[in-house]
């Protein structure tokens, strides 16, 4: 028998106010940040005769707290209909239908409601935000002067230097933030945010450690330390992260997640997913331009950037790039001159010239001068980071072969695998030049003899004979000279082939080492079947000569 229990088996005023206690209020469900089950509440309580505009109103507030934006901007403008409006709650509703304006992108809207709202800080914010993007520079200007040394006034102003790429004027009103609020641990993000725009990945990424310690489901600061992984390493690292928020059952970010989502998968799925993200994630735009000229669409990529002044270095770069190629199809020197201007802007810029693209952008601006010295001087500042990469190695051998520094950029060449770029012109041209004027030209042969029957097989066998012939390797020059002359038939043809010939004689009375073998490989070429009508009167007096100096040819 149990003989000291002191509560009574049906207590029923305890059980009543257990089952009060475990009644949920309005603030509970808002201190969670369950927006929904809030919402729900409040439905409940509207069904259950509720009528009090105050419970619209957090409605709505809870639909923008879900990002879901249209919903709470119908709602307002609902309760704004309605007879016998509390004033305070009507002027406190125009602030926010501007608001959903805003975020909704329709800053025209916003900018006419908020005219009719009371002066108070979140106004003066918001137009200070709506200056921005409707680039009015004089207002920017008078809204800037409104802010006062506040947090929110100061985080709007940090927020607008980000948008206007001065990111790290916005890293020193974070950190200036950070010194005296400690538990503003979302700053932490933001600072990891404008350091991922600088390139400082590592950085970035232990900065973003502290706030995801203490919230390690927070859609932006997880997204972004997917995208720091795929700086540093690849998309599926990058994608492993996103993992956890597809699995989540909300709305928040789900845009900004799908557009990465394809960005980490190199392209897949993008005309499906970012035709329809265009003016909803800012670089959705640029990124499906960039998959067009990736595709060889350079003029439907330039028709996408064509409605938007460029704002953005990754703008800059790809009109730059666009412009290239149509200059590659058309020879249309405006083109060249428009991508040399958008790739010296960026290297410039004070906001780029010490990142990684800002450095590659001066350098295509000096490659498209053919300015290949100071080419160099900008890769070989970055190398470090690109030493596997084929592309970069691609240019970084071009641009030594342009400044003559043969040996290291065949180096540079052997080392690519891409069997796409292996098998372009320019990079058997810039290999064969190499093997050339390294005293190696019978290498330079062996990659004709494959490209033979190509379409740039003819350009190829020109390169190799002329430079050949002029760093005096005259067997080569005479196998390429008798291939074109086979091939054209022109006289330029037979003149070379002819200054081959005399040239392997010349080293031949010279000593020089496998001259005698190159001489007599040399005249068998002119000699064959099909030989030139004037042949003779070269292998005539050759074979004179060499008779008389005992030379077997």
């Amino acid at each position: 028998m149990i003989l000291s229990r002191a509560k009574p088996a049906n207590d029923t005023r305890a059980g009543s106010s257990a089952t009060k206690k475990q009644f949920p209020e309005l603030e509970d469900f808002l201190l969670k940040r369950d927006y929904s089950g809030a919402i729900t509440m409040l439905e409940f309580l509207a069904h259950e005769g509720n009528t009090s505009e105050w419970v619209g109103v957090w409605v709505a507030w809870c639909w923008f707290h879900l990002a879901e934006y249209r919903r709470a901007l119908d709602k307002y403008l609902e309760l704004r209909t309605r007879d016998k409006l509390d004033a305070k709650i009507a002027d406190n509703i125009a602030l926010d239908i501007a608001v959903c304006y805003f975020y909704l992108g329709m800053y025209k809207e916003s900018q006419e409601t908020i005219e009719a709202a009371p002066k108070c800080a979140l106004k003066n914010r918001l137009q200070f935000h709506l200056a921005h993007k409707l680039e009015d520079e004089e207002a920017l200007m008078g809204a800037h002067a409104t802010l006062r040394d506040v947090p929110e006034d100061q985080l709007s102003l940090a927020s607008v230097h980000y948008l206007r790429a001065h990111y790290q004027e916005a890293i020193d009103v974070y950190k200036k933030l950070l010194l005296d609020r400690r538990t503003y641990m979302a700053l932490n993000v933001y600072v990891a945010l404008c350091y991922y725009k600088l390139d400082y990945y590592d950085v970035s990424q232990e900065v973003l450690g502290v706030y995801l310690t203490q919230h390690p489901t927070s859609t932006i600061a997880s997204n972004l330390k997917a995208c720091n992984l795929f700086r540093l390493y690849n998309g599926k690292s990058a994608e492993t992260e996103l993992k956890q928020i597809l699995s989540e059952q909300h709305t928040f970010g789900q845009d900004l997640v799908k557009h990465n989502l394809v960005v980490f998968r190199n392209g897949e799925g993008a005309l499906k997913v970012l035709p329809e993200l265009v003016d909803v994630v800012p670089e959705a735009r640029l990124n499906l331009a960039g998959y067009r000229l990736r595709h060889r669409e350079p003029l439907e990529a330039r028709e996408l950037l064509e409605p938007l002044q460029p704002t953005s270095p990754l703008h800059y770069i790809l009109r730059g790039v666009i412009a290239v190629r149509l200059y590659n199809d058309t020879g249309d020197e405006e083109q060249m001159k428009l991508a040399q201007q958008s790739f010296h802007l960026v290297g410039s810029s004070a906001s780029e010239c010490d990142t990684i693209p800002g450095r590659q952008c001066m350098a295509s601006s000096y490659f498209l001068a053919g300015q290949f010295e100071e080419v160099l001087v900008y890769l070989n500042s970055i190398k470090s980071f690109f030493v596997n990469d084929d592309t970069f190695n691609f240019n970084y051998a071009q641009a030594k072969v342009g400044s003559g520094l043969y040996r290291e950029a065949e180096e540079c060449l052997i080392q690519i695998q891409d069997e796409g770029i292996r098998s372009s012109f320019t990079y058997l041209a810039c290999l064969c030049r190499c093997h050339v004027m390294n005293k190696e030209a019978h290498l330079a042969w062996e990659l004709c003899v494959k490209s033979a029957g190509t379409p740039d097989s003819f350009a190829l066998l020109q390169l190799v004979a002329n430079d050949s012939f002029r760093m005096g390797q005259f067997l080569v020059a005479a196998k390429a000279f008798h291939m074109l002359d086979r091939l054209d038939g022109g006289p330029e043809m037979w003149e070379g082939l002819r200054g081959a010939v005399c040239g392997c004689a010349q080293a031949a009375a010279a000593n020089k080492p496998n001259s005698t073998s190159d001489l007599r490989e040399a005249l068998a070429l002119i000699r064959g079947p099909r030989a030139h009508p004037r042949a003779d009167h070269i292998a005539r007096p050759i074979t004179k000569w060499a008779q008389q100096n005992r030379i077997p040819v």
